[in-house]
């Protein structure tokens, strides 16, 4: 009989930091995580950090404090504001490490050119975000944290991205609804690749749920205008970046609406096409009747008619008489 080793819970924070990669690896289903094992406490306007370089920043004051403190007072029981402050600080940790996150092919180099790219942004870090704050309590009881700081999963805390992330879940649950994938699914498996690989996929999932596979023949640009229509509409969401939470979820809600009516208005305009172009195979034309001439009737076995004789007309048109003259003298003899 073997047993499975489990991992001891993190009893400080360097080890939560050090464990708390793997363990968000594990937690998304990745193939890999980017991330190099090194976390630098940072002092700036940014609460974190998922460098291109692997490297993980956190801000001192914000993030790594917070959670300093968290393990200093191991089982205490701490006020409500507290236990919020700890859990933003778990929030945005999950939240970097999800940014490091891919399949086992994917580079670092091709996620940073790609995230340049129009729309790319708010796509991986709507994702990111809407993601982490799902999956948090999770991260948080596989890290043994609620057992250290006793009430954290009862409070909730207003979690980032307020422009991006609605958008990101009405499109990510219309897309499950229509290919028939559990709540949730869409997203996943979204965040776990990187920026590289987030539009090509996004871009299927919306291809497949429809008709189209099945209709439309090889070569089409079908799905370029799909991605046209994601890219420019996801890339609106930045106007609204700094409003306040609750107005930048109301615009990002109905850029969204706006989204998802273009792609089902583009979609079905090409099964439409599809439907008109592509003949029933069920369905045969009507045979068309054709006299054929005499040589093919008699290619195919029939006699040809006859040729009939030409009529006497009765009454015809112009008659050629004989002069007069000529008349009386063949009557004369």
């Amino acid at each position: 009989m073997t047993t499975t080793a489990v991992a001891p819970h993190p009893t400080s924070v360097l080890e939560l930091f050090a464990t708390s990669g793997e363990t968000a690896r594990a937690l998304a289903g990745a193939d890999r995580s980017a991330w190099n094992g090194h976390i630098i406490e940072s002092s700036s306007a940014m609460l974190g950090l998922a460098h291109w370089d692997g490297t993980l920043y956190l801000d001192r004051e914000s993030i790594v404090d917070p959670l300093r403190h968290l393990y200093e007072h191991a089982g205490a029981k701490r006020p409500t504001r507290t236990l919020i402050a700890y859990r933003e600080s778990l929030a945005t940790l999950l939240h970097e490490h999800a940014h490091f996150l891919g399949p086992a092919d994917a580079t670092q180099d091709a996620a940073r050119e790609a995230f340049t790219k129009l729309g790319s942004r708010q796509l991986e870090e709507g994702v990111t975000e809407a993601w982490a704050q799902d999956h948090l309590d999770d991260f948080i009881h596989r890290l043994g944290i609620d057992k250290v700081a006793p009430g954290i999963d009862s409070v909730r805390s207003g979690g980032y991205y307020a422009a991006f992330v609605p958008a990101i879940r009405e499109i990510t649950t219309d897309l499950d609804i229509r290919n028939g994938l559990p709540p949730g699914e869409t997203l996943s498996v979204l965040n776990r690749q990187t920026a590289a690989g987030q539009f090509p996929l996004l871009v299927d999932l919306v291809y497949n749920s429809t008709r189209l596979p099945d209709l439309e023949p090889p070569g089409t640009d079908t799905r370029s205008r799909l991605e046209s229509i994601l890219r420019s509409g996801l890339a609106h969401l930045d106007t609204y970046e700094l409003d306040p939470p609750g107005l930048a979820t109301r615009h990002s809600q109905a850029i969204a609406t706006q989204i998802l009516d273009h792609l089902h208005h583009e979609t079905h305009t090409a099964e439409a096409t599809c439907a008109v172009s592509e003949p029933d195979p069920c369905v045969l034309p009507p045979p068309t009747r054709r006299i054929p001439s005499p040589h093919e009737a008699a290619l195919s076995g029939v006699a040809p008619p006859r040729p009939t004789q030409p009529s006497t007309a009765l009454h015809p048109a112009h008659t050629r008489r004989a002069p007069a003259a000529a008349r009386s003298l063949e009557s004369c003899g």
